[in-house]
């Protein structure tokens, strides 16, 4: 409601998202797996291609008038890909800072191992333009 009311009759506002999508990507993929065996509740893995989802109640007061998903390669290096992962909730906000640091030296060697110095993740990215009812 108060959003509603802070926009302009026939105001618009997007919803956007993006993700990671493991089973189309063979690092985001081995990532993954190395987060869930530090924090296997984290209930942020397998994530795929999806158009938004609102909220139910945002029907009372607007209206759906667009919505578009694709895909996208994210370019990282080794540093930045991990430092990514490492800010997901099933890391940094799930785990003890030693349980990090071991988090973080296994998920480099496996960086090392399996992915060069730069390299692009597959991603999606999801819009969902919504208009106040009239």
């Amino acid at each position: 409601p108060i959003l509603c009311k802070m926009l302009k009759p026939n105001g618009r506002f997007l919803v956007m998202c993006m993700a990671w999508l493991p089973f189309e990507d063979k690092i985001a993929f081995a990532s993954e797996q190395l987060v869930l065996k530090y924090s296997p509740k984290w209930s942020g893995a397998g994530e795929t291609a999806h158009a938004i989802a609102t909220p139910e109640c945002y029907g009372r007061y607007f209206e759906l008038v667009y919505h578009e998903e694709y895909n996208l390669d994210v370019h990282f290096t080794r540093e930045s890909w991990n430092g990514r992962m490492k800010a997901c909730r099933g890391v940094g906000a799930s785990l003890t800072p030693e349980e990090i640091a071991s988090w973080e030296r296994e998920h480099m060697k496996m960086l090392e191992e399996n992915a060069p110095n730069e390299f692009d993740i597959r991603h999606y990215a999801a819009i969902a333009e919504l208009r106040v009812k009239k």
